[in-house]
């Protein structure tokens, strides 16, 4: 069966569409002209969290940055390593690391220092079949959602195209609901479903430019039968 473009990929694709082509060193820029986005992901299904730091000129739209001696970024105390083919940093993490500190100290020697933290979901109870052009609602386990959070469910069916994703983000909500206009596009038979749960706030350091810090829980998948 085919998988769904993961949304942690999403999100990092859309950060490169959004900024130029071109990258350039981080020391050839202003440094209160760079702007930072700190990120946790938990995978359920791999067991690994992933530490990522992404560097702008200017904004998330801008110019990609590598950094230069002697700017580095750490995660709680361990150094980040450079993943060319995005332009983002990383490190990765055994497990599920639910709260991390991240360092950026930039070419001027500059230290900022904030707190990511992720919040996990679970899907409550083995959902019941999808009727296939009918609405389904979702119960999710853990806190109800918060002001800045927002959970996706994603369906995968077996054929190409008949894959789904709902967004829900109202505060105080321990459900989703997935509209009978987007179970029409499903396909009978046994499908999988995952949520993935993402809070972004505010940095707590940052430059004149800013930054945000996002966490993301990505569930296992299940299967789940669509009838008609």
């Amino acid at each position: 069966m085919k998988k769904i473009i993961l949304i942690s990929i999403v999100f990092i694709a859309a950060l490169i569409g959004f900024s130029s082509c071109e990258r350039e060193n981080s020391s050839d820029v202003n440094q209160d002209r760079i702007y930072v986005v700190y990120e946790m992901i938990y995978h359920q299904s791999q067991e690994i969290t992933y530490a990522r730091a992404s560097f702008f000129f200017g904004s998330v739209t801008g110019t990609k940055l590598e950094l230069s001696d002697p700017s580095k970024v750490l995660c709680n105390d361990q150094q980040l390593g450079f993943k060319s083919a995005l332009a983002y940093y990383e490190k990765e993490f055994v497990g599920y690391v639910d709260t991390a500190g991240f360092k950026f100290t930039d070419a001027d020697g500059n230290e900022f220092i904030n707190n990511v933290y992720i919040k996990a979901i679970g899907i409550s109870e083995s959902p019941d079949t999808i009727v296939k052009g009918s609405s389904f609602s979702l119960e999710f386990t853990g806190e109800p959602l918060a002001q800045g959070e927002g959970v996706y469910a994603l369906i995968d069916g077996l054929l190409e195209n008949d894959n789904i994703s709902v967004y829900q983000n109202t505060s105080g909500a321990s459900s989703i609901i997935i509209p009978a206009n987007q179970t029409s596009k499903l396909s009978v038979g046994t499908n999988t479903i995952f949520l993935m749960r993402r809070n972004e706030t505010p940095a707590q350091e940052k430059s004149e430019a800013g930054a945000t810090c996002t966490g993301i829980y990505q569930t296992q998948e299940i299967n789940i039968e669509v009838v008609e």
